[in-house]
């Protein structure tokens, strides 16, 4: 079979929607084949593992998403809505998430698909053409942050809606099929639908803003003629989707008008420094779309001061955006496209961001038209050099498929949290963001030397660094270094007074040190900022252990009320119960805050004390040999559990425990003293 012939096949083929929609979703599959167990990540975590919001798809909770600092689900109940149906769904199971993430890919892309397909280019609408560009678009690798790092899903459902309100526009008008054009019935339900799209689109994240204006402007490119013909035959559908941006607003206004502080109106210098940033972010992306190569996960935070730097950046924007707006007028369809590029970055790009100047996932929409024009110019320099249509065919097939290989590998780097910001600091060393959450993940996978000296490096780029000073301060605790714990739990409330943990932790390395004073002050300004239950319970762990226990139940009581599932708030209860001298209360405490934390060894050793004491020792040496599970190093529940051993005349296993400690601890005369006496005890048998 020549390649003609062959293609000519394959044109007969691609011409079948089915056809379309099985190539699209097989692809797809493969090319995200290898992220199903990809982990929570970054803003994952706060957005989804730590909302609370999501765990009741019942309530109108799951609709009020957190509206807490740059949380990316504040102000987008949409987005928190479909995180809630996979709570609902699988819990914390990553796998359903991804699933969601990929289905919602897909779907953009058949909309994309549809659209392209429907559209009259040059008086012709190519289904072949439209296969090609919606291939081209989603297996791009600039789109992997958009489908595998779960949050932002904000991304790519906006985009979903975004092309559905488009494509139910296209199917309402002769434009989407001359040959059967739809009844009046018709086209009252897909402009429905395309209303519908365009608010949900503006539930889910604000870069719809645009999109009413951008389907004004494709009905004066390709089916009305001008402006002044789409406002008169649908100018009911288009005050629909104008009435939309109340609703924008409104879930604008409930973020503080500033997305909990990620961009900033205020202050000319501001918009002056991020504009400049603009300018290469733009001309990154460009080179991206063309040359996908290096990706970086995340770019950090920079400011340009000096406009000389992107001066060939700017000169290149500014002749990009001029030459679009000249099309808008000469060449509608060219200036569709260019309008679609810039106005759907405009809304990340104008108003001042103080966070990310540079995000790939930004580009999701925008990727759309340099994919259309690029396919579009080829396929015209195609035709004009009268070049066998097999090799557009071929050069297309090369294409798609090295852009799906890029994206699988791409995808590798998701694998796990170490990966991705290894990767993302090999590329941008000197991003503090990037260090630090390198060492959080090396942390988290229990490489604490390596964690530390990560945050070491992110101190040595940022000194104010409160994250970094606040893990180095952990870290230091764990270690019994309790000077310096407090020293930099001190550094990280000087680099942010209101951080809340650092203070508790703070509070808690000040004790150590004996200096329960300033422990005490530490924890009720801490309970004054943050009225919570835990923060309560610290205070009155710390009340009692001064002997303060008239101000420690009122607290107690407060954080039992607030949180009957704490158990140091049980713990401590208990404490004050045994104080009082009812023990049968006390247990019962106990043993609540030991069913709701089982590695809460504490409480665990005090319910082996308590118990012990009542000479009920077999069960005493369950519990302690539950606290050494978790704790082999315990020695005073090695001691204990010899203890019980000897009383219980179980010689050999009581000398056995004291050996292990007097080995790690040979000056200790007590257990020295009760060796001997359990030696002689056995040799008096």
């Amino acid at each position: 079979m020549t390649p003609s012939a062959l293609l000519a096949r394959l044109r007969d083929w691609s011409s079948r929607p089915v056809v379309g929609i099985a190539v699209i979703v097989v692809a797809v599959g493969l090319a995200w084949a290898n992220t199903w167990n990809a982990p929570f990540v970054f803003d994952d975590t706060s957005s989804i593992v730590e909302n609370r919001s999501i765990r009741d798809l019942a309530s109108w909770s799951c609709l009020n998403p957190p509206h807490g600092a740059g949380e990316t689900v504040s102000g987008r109940p949409v987005l928190n809505f479909t995180f809630a149906l996979n709570y609902a769904l699988g819990g914390l199971e990553v796998r359903g998430y991804h699933l969601a993430n990929i289905l919602i890919h897909v779907l953009a892309g058949l909309a994309l698909f549809g659209i392209v397909r429907r559209t009259p280019v040059a008086g012709q609408r190519d289904a072949g053409f439209a296969l090609v560009v919606a291939l081209t678009w989603l297996l791009h690798p600039l789109q992997t942050e958009a489908v595998t790092y779960v949050v932002q899903r904000a991304e790519s459902l906006m985009g979903l809606f975004c092309f559905l309100t488009l494509y139910g526009f296209v199917r309402a008008t002769a434009a989407g099929d001359p040959a059967a054009p739809p009844s009046v019935a018709q086209r009252r339900a897909w402009l429905a639908l395309s209303f519908l799209a365009c608010l949900l689109g503006m539930g889910t994240k604000e870069v719809m803003a645009p999109v009413p204006v951008l389907v004004l402007c494709y009905d004066r490119a390709f089916w009305a003629g001008s402006f002044a013909a789409a406002w008169r035959l649908r100018r009911d559908y288009y005050l629909g989707l104008a009435s939309t941006w109340l609703v924008l607003a409104a879930l604008v206004a409930t973020t503080g008008g500033d997305r909990g502080g990620t961009f900033r109106l205020a202050g000319l210098e501001n918009w002056g420094a991020y504009w400049l940033t603009q300018f290469k972010a733009v001309v990154t992306y460009l080179g991206l779309a063309f040359w996908p190569s290096p990706q970086v996960f995340e770019y950090g935070t920079f400011w340009i001061q000096d406009g000389r730097t992107v001066l060939p950046h700017a000169l290149l924007v500014f002749a990009l955006g001029f030459a679009a707006m000249l099309a808008l007028w000469r060449s509608p369809a060219w200036g569709f496209l260019g309008l679609w590029f810039f106005g759907l970055l405009a809304p990340s790009s104008v108003p001042p961001g103080t966070i990310q100047m540079l995000v790939e996932h930004r580009m999701y929409l925008p990727l759309a038209a340099v994919v259309v024009a690029v396919a579009a110019a080829l396929r015209a320099g195609l035709r004009r050099w009268a070049l066998p249509p097999w090799i557009g065919a071929a050069l297309a097939a090369v294409v798609i498929l090295s852009l799906g290989s890029a994206s699988f590998a791409r995808n590798r780097v998701y694998a796990s949290e170490v990966s991705l910001w290894g990767d993302t600091v090999a590329k941008r060393p000197n991003n503090p963001r990037a260090r630090y959450n390198l060492g959080a993940a090396l942390a988290k996978a229990g490489r604490t030397t390596e964690a530390e000296r990560e945050f070491q490096r992110t101190l040595a780029l940022q000194p104010n660094h409160a994250f970094a000073h606040f893990e180095l301060g952990k870290a230091a605790l764990v270690s019994e270094r309790w000077a310096e714990a407090a020293s930099r739990f001190a550094a990280a409330l000087q680099a942010d007074p209101h951080y809340v943990d650092a203070r508790v932790n703070l509070a808690q390395a000040l004790a150590r040190q004996g200096r329960s004073e300033e422990a005490v002050a530490q924890l009720r300004q801490a309970l004054a900022e943050q009225p919570a239950a835990d923060i309560r319970a610290a205070l009155a762990g710390l009340l009692i252990q001064q002997g303060r226990p008239a101000e420690a139940a009122p607290l107690l009581q407060e954080a039992l009320a607030q949180d009957p599932d704490l158990p140091e708030a049980h713990y401590h209860w208990a404490r004050l119960r045994e104080r009082a001298g009812d023990p049968v209360a006390a247990e019962r405490e106990l043993r609540a805050a030991v069913r709701l934390r089982p590695d809460y060894t504490a409480a665990t050793m005090a319910l082996g004390n308590l118990i012990a004491r009542q000479g009920r020792f077999a069960e005493g040496i369950e519990l302690f040999r539950l606290v050494l599970a978790t704790e082999p190093g315990n020695h005073q529940a090695r001691n204990n559990l010899a203890n019980c051993f000897l009383a219980l005349g179980r010689f050999t296993e009581a000398i056995g425990e004291y050996e292990r400690i007097l080995q790690a601890q040979p000056d200790n005369a007590a257990v020295r003293r009760n060796l001997e006496i359990a030696r002689a005890m056995r040799a008096q048998r």
